[in-house]
């Protein structure tokens, strides 16, 4: 692979990642000539590294989070449509999509010599509208889509369709749209299936249903999928899209979801494969 020469720095700053940790990682890549960049809105916070700021903007080989999977997320939103690579180095938890743990930081120097992988994980597509088809809101996510009821725990009623066909008619807390990324996220303590993020598929995990019949379903990757006839039963039901933005759903309004035409690309510079990090994630 061509080797990396400008990196986007994207630290969490909530995480209360320590100055002198981010200032070591941007001496050690500048030290190996790479020029690091900030986004715009981390150039004040940022200042601290003087002279080791090459650039203020959207540009670069890739970007660098240092983060969760979270602060991952994150990124492929503010990044989107970029095309623009994400690696990560882990300062949350699990950390199913950060490659590099804080304490690994020689493993930066792959990326400088041309030795990763680039790899594609699949986004959905949400898209509501009301009784009388007008557009609500859409979303682009990278690991879910959540249909959920609110504070009130009562249960919400909804049909399934798939190529206009009515698979289901579903009773329970709501409904996981999940992509192969987000499978082992919230779909996961749902009791949905982990799906190998090399595969063109999506799956469809129901939260708490009320039937027996009603479960996790995978779909492949080119289908439509709609949420239709919702009946909230007096709850508030909102649409979640990957944990960050919420739209307050109606009775009558319909959701879509399909594949996006987006895709977020991660780096990877470990030879391990998913499942080998599967097991030693879900063993901690």
């Amino acid at each position: 692979m061509k080797p990396i020469t400008e990196i986007i720095l994207i630290p969490n700053t909530g995480k209360g990642i320590p100055e002198a940790h981010i200032a070591q990682i941007a001496a050690r890549l500048t030290g190996q000539g790479c020029r690091v960049g900030v986004l715009p809105e981390y150039a004040e916070q940022l200042s601290y590294l003087g002279d080791g700021i090459a650039f203020t903007g959207e540009q670069g080989d890739a970007a660098l989070v240092l983060g969760g999977d979270g602060s991952i997320i994150e990124a492929s939103h503010r990044l989107l449509g970029r095309g623009i690579p994400i690696i990560g180095i882990n300062y949350g938890h699990v950390g199913f999509l950060s490659e590099i743990g804080h304490g690994e930081l020689h493993l930066l120097e792959r990326l400088l010599t041309g030795h990763y992988t680039v790899e594609e994980r699949m986004m959905l597509e949400a898209r509501a509208s009301d009784a009388d088809g007008m557009f609500r809101g859409s979303f682009t996510v990278l690991n879910d889509i959540v249909l959920t009821n609110g504070p009130v725990s009562r249960l919400i009623s909804f049909d399934v369709f798939c190529g206009g066909v009515r698979f289901e008619t579903c009773r329970a807390d709501g409904m996981i749209a999940a992509t192969p990324t987000g499978s082992t996220a919230y779909s996961l303590s749902a009791g949905g299936p982990v799906l190998d993020p090399s595969i063109e598929a999506f799956c469809l995990t129901p939260i708490c249903p009320h039937t027996l019949s009603s479960r996790p379903v995978i779909f492949r990757g080119d289908a439509v999928i709609r949420l239709t006839n919702i009946q909230p039963n007096g709850a508030s039901v909102y649409l979640n899209a990957d944990g960050r933005e919420d739209l307050a759903i109606r009775e009558g309004d319909t959701i879509e979801v399909r594949r996006s035409e987006h895709v977020t690309k991660l780096l990877r510079v470990r030879d391990d494969s998913f499942l080998g990090v599967l097991h030693a994630k879900l063993s901690q």
